[in-house]
This record gives structure tokens, C-alpha cells and sequence, in this order.
């Protein structure tokens, strides 16, 4: 068993043309967010259930590079576009996760005479595949 993320992958992209993004990557998640309706107090003094909700996102932190094959210039050229993604935390387990993310842009820059970093969010359409066991 590992509770170690990394060494691992991250995949975004269609089969053929998949961008492999591990190595920009200092922090990476996958991160429900539940939403919860309140009851709603009927006339007969009875309630009907409010509804919970989950949606997904791939969410990261990017260390910058000032290339034109970056990852904030790759983000940007795909903003809007479902692709599907292959997330693998730590090679050695042989776990896998996957889906559908809707990209978007990554900020770029920071501090000067500095290695920034920027943080993203890519929401999930649908919610993550999960490993066999």
C-alpha cells in the first residue's frame, strides 16, 4: 500500500495526441464539492428531502515555464475543450483514475527573480472512474 503521491502521471488529451503533464506539476488532486439543498417544510407539517449534489475538478498547481510549448500556453490553446484525462498517483499501486475535464486557462507569472507557480481548477464532466479491484 502507498500513501505517497509520485512518482506518477497525469495524461489530458485524445488518444493520438495526449499531452503527458507530470512534470510541470507540483500538486495535483481530484476534489469533490457536495451541494445541499434544505429541507422544504410542506402544509401537512411533513418535509421533502432536499436534493445533494456532487460535481468534480481536476485541481493543481503549475510551476511556470516561459516556452512556447508550456503548459499555461498548451491550457490557454484548449481552453473550452473536453478532453479526457488519466490520472495516476503513484506508478508502483497500478491505480488509475480517469474522466472527462473541461480546460481552462492557467495564470502565468508571479514574483520576479522567482520560480512561481499558479494554481488551476479543470471542472469534470461527470464524475472520475475509479480503479478496479
Amino acid at each position: 500500500m502507498s500513501r505517497i503521491l509520485g512518482p506518477g502521471s497525469l495524461t489530458v488529451g485524445a488518444v493520438g495526441s495526449p499531452r503527458q503533464l507530470a512534470a510541470d506539476l507540483t500538486k495535483i488532486s481530484l476534489t469533490p464539492s457536495t451541494d445541499s439543498e434544505d429541507d422544504i417544510p410542506l402544509l401537512d407539517g411533513s418535509n421533502e428531502s432536499g436534493a445533494d449534489s456532487t460535481t468534480w475538478a481536476l485541481s493543481g498547481t503549475s510551476l511556470d515555464q516561459y516556452t512556447k510549448d508550456s503548459l499555461a500556453q498548451w491550457a490557454a490553446e484548449n481552453a473550452g475543450k473536453e478532453l479526457p484525462f488519466v490520472f495516476v498517483p503513484n506508478a508502483d499501486t497500478g491505480a488509475e483514475y480517469g474522466g472527462v475535464v473541461k480546460v481552462r486557462p492557467i495564470g502565468l507569472g508571479g514574483d520576479v527573480k522567482k520560480k512561481n507557480s499558479n494554481d488551476f481548477e479543470w471542472p469534470l464532466i461527470g464524475a472520475p472512474t475509479w480503479p478496479t479491484v
